[in-house]
């Protein structure tokens, strides 16, 4: 096994907890990985993602090492943002993990990740490993939306596939990840007074009401999922509700059966527009329906005869870890990007318990989760 500086490990874990990054406000966190990369010797570039929505960093950071083997490069990629409570975190080193001081969240989700690809590039540099080229690639506000993947300069990146560090346990590896469509529903009914002349009001609730349940929600099938999450609407008990707002969402791992539930949904409204449609003092009232889908990321769909999965299993399998193939019902960068040409598998970190003051890092999962990645770079070759 190829030695690792565990020590330097964490202590390079723990100056990248203790930088403030929230989303939104990863200035610092940026210069600071950028600075890592050119201490090492990379070649160093920040595109311009950071200009396109409100951010404190300028953008993506790229780090490029050049590799002693011909191929094409491999990419390694972890987001540099953290969830709130993240101001101020103090790391607290203990025997077998990495803890908060309780007041704020840790950060190893994806500071782990961070941490891994910096000391993976300083290893190959130290050991004079043969290697293909490494492309790291470190985006901003993944917590928050992927807005750095989404606006990520893939034209600086040459490399198409690699891995994502940005899982909990280090037994699976993420190849399924569920496309997602937003969905956003107006339904403007006719306000009349409740009490006096109801018959001659269209309720928006009651078409909402009629619409949803002639859809399917839940869990659709193995792969398909639906909700809504939020309904507004209403002025007064007394008034014929005249207009709500429905929001939601489908997700599935078939891009074709999220186009068909979202279809579905759409019918839905459509017919519960019909199904309230009538002649109030001889006039023909009609409630009036907008319907929006918005994809928010595309599914993550890598076989598991893919070459960089069969790689991490086998660098896994070397060091007693028997990783599995899995897919989740969430989305991260590794979304965003298979949509923009990239297969990146997901591996785990060893953290627990993220996105609370609860989180923890288990140490034993983070330096095995350093030889599972180092091991899958290191058999690439294309």
């Amino acid at each position: 096994m190829i030695k690792l500086n565990e020590k330097r490990l964490i202590e390079t874990f723990v100056k990248l907890a203790q930088t403030d990054s929230e989303s939104y406000d990863e200035g610092a966190m940026q210069e600071l990985v950028a600075r890592e990369l050119k201490e090492i010797g990379c070649r160093v570039t920040v595109d311009n993602a950071g200009k396109k929505y409100k951010t404190t960093a300028k953008g993506n950071v790229i780090g490029f090492l050049a590799g002693t083997v011909k191929s094409a490069p491999f990419v390694l990629c972890a987001h540099l943002d953290t969830v709130t409570p993240g101001k101020g975190v103090k790391a607290v080193v203990k025997k077998d993990r990495i803890t908060s001081d309780g007041t704020t969240v840790l950060g190893a989700d994806d500071k782990a990740g961070v941490a891994i690809i910096l000391e993976i590039l300083r290893t190959l540099k130290e050991q004079k490993l043969p290697h293909p080229p490494v492309e790291a690639v470190f985006t901003l506000s993944e917590e928050v939306g992927m807005f750095g993947s989404k606006n990520l300069d893939c034209t600086k990146i040459k490399g198409r596939e690699g891995v994502i560090l940005d899982g909990e346990e280090i037994e699976s590896v993420l190849v399924q990840g569920p496309a997602v469509n937003t969905i956003e529903v107006w339904i403007k009914g006719l306000a009349t007074h409740a009490g006096v002349s109801p018959e001659k009001g269209i309720s928006a609730v009651e078409v909402a009401a009629y619409a949803l349940t002639q859809m399917k929600l839940g869990r659709i099938d193995k792969d398909t999922v639906a909700n809504f999450g939020i309904i507004q609407g209403g002025q007064a008990t007394n008034v014929v509700m005249p207009e709500v707002y429905l929001k939601g969402e489908a997700r599935s791992l078939v891009n074709e059966k999220l186009a068909k539930q979202t279809a579905s949904m759409k019918a839905a409204f459509e017919k519960a527009v019909k199904r309230f449609t009538k002649k109030i003092d001889g006039k023909i009232c009609k409630p009036e329906l907008k319907f929006v889908a918005e994809e928010r990321y595309p599914a993550v769909r890598i076989a598991k005869t893919h070459p960089v999965v069969k790689g991490a299993v086998a660098a896994a399998k070397q060091i007693g870890i028997s990783l599995k193939p899995i897919a989740c019902g969430g989305g991260c960068d590794a979304n965003v990007l298979a949509g923009k040409g990239f297969t990146l598998p997901n591996l785990g970190t060893g953290v627990r318990g993220y996105h609370t003051t609860k989180e923890y890092l288990l140490l034993k999962e983070f330096f095995a989760a350093f030889h599972i990645t180092l091991g899958t770079l290191l058999a690439y070759k294309k």
